[in-house]
């Protein structure tokens, strides 16, 4: 059997973790000052990437598309429901056509690995699926919906991801995708901390109205946003090592982490005890929590429990022929 490259892996432990501290951040301590641009700069493209992720690995899959459906529609319901009926539920807890808070890249996976085999066969689709994201910010009332709005924004990730061809960068000088790397992170902290780029704007949740600025400056917004998340995405894809390291299992695992990591977080946020009066101290707890979490909930016993049950859904749902 052919070993399993862990380049992908190790992206995903890097972008699992930044998923953790960015709620970590945004629940303990808010968006403002130094917080502030932690999370422009993970927001900036640690969702787009692990989408684009996605889509890489759903041209390889093999599931059917009824295992899918179940799957991934399955996954949500149950979770978008125990996080509903928890103390920190958003919106109405008994309405699940609106994810609550995290548990909406389940329902948009859902609908992008059924749909992505038709879609990806229509021409012109890349360039028209990236007009649709810029179009969607100009609807007021596409939000959270069933992600609508998410759906349609990350679904170019997503296709791209499908279409993405890994020999394409394998031959770019090191050096060069690093210095690209630094250079957009390095602009996404400017434009933030000169107020062109609001942080919400990185959720692609808002309207341009609701972000307070005009149809038209939001489309700049959102070309600058796509276009940075596209290549920081692609140097690190470009810069990840192929082999294992001791936090490769927080890839491997990343979906236990997903799911369960914002109970955790909510029940420390509100506890009310976590603020040390310092930014610097703050950071520094921040960074030991995401850690601590994405340990815990990579134990691989969590992952083969919620394999295990998973699969016994799918089977007992799907109809054999």
């Amino acid at each position: 059997m052919k070993e399993r490259d862990a380049r992908f892996d190790n992206i995903k432990a890097i972008l699992i973790f930044l998923v953790v501290l960015g709620h970590t951040i945004e629940y303990l301590y808010g968006n403002k000052g130094i917080y502030g641009a932690m999370r422009a700069v993970i927001y900036s493209f640690h969702m787009p990437a692990f989408v684009f992720i996605s889509g890489y690995f759903a041209r390889k899959s093999k599931s059917s598309l009824p295992d899918i459906t179940i799957k991934y529609l399955g996954t949500y319901l149950i979770f978008n429901t125990l996080f509903a009926l928890s103390p920190w539920h958003v919106n109405s807890p008994t309405n699940f056509l609106y994810p609550q808070l995290i548990y909406w890249y389940l329902l948009c996976l859902c609908f992008w690995r059924i749909s992505i085999g038709a879609l990806s066969k229509i021409r012109f689709i890349v360039p028209l699926s990236l007009l649709f994201t810029l179009y969607i910010g100009t609807c007021v009332k596409a939000d959270r919906f069933m992600s609508i709005s998410r759906a349609i924004c990350f679904f170019s990730f997503f296709l791209i991801g499908y279409k993405f061809d890994l020999k394409l960068i394998q031959k770019l000088p090191k050096w060069l995708m690093a210095l690209t790397l630094f250079t957009c992170l390095s602009a996404v902290v400017y434009v933030h901390y000169t107020g062109l780029i609001p942080v919400k704007m990185y959720e692609y949740i808002q309207s341009y109205e609701a972000t307070e600025v005009t149809n038209i400056t939001g489309i700049k917004m959102r070309i600058f946003m796509i276009a940075i998340a596209l290549v920081i995405t692609l140097c690190l894809i470009g810069l990840a090592p192929s082999r294992k390291f001791g936090f490769t299992i927080f890839g491997r695992n990343s979906l236990s982490i997903y799911l369960l990591h914002i109970f955790i977080i909510k029940a420390i946020a509100g506890s009310k005890i976590v603020n040390f009066g310092n930014e610097l101290t703050n950071i520094l707890f921040s960074l030991v929590l995401s850690l601590l979490i994405c340990l815990v909930l990579s134990i691989p016993f969590i992952t083969s429990v919620y394999n295990k049950f998973i699969n016994r859904v799918v089977k007992a749902s799907v109809v054999s022929e």
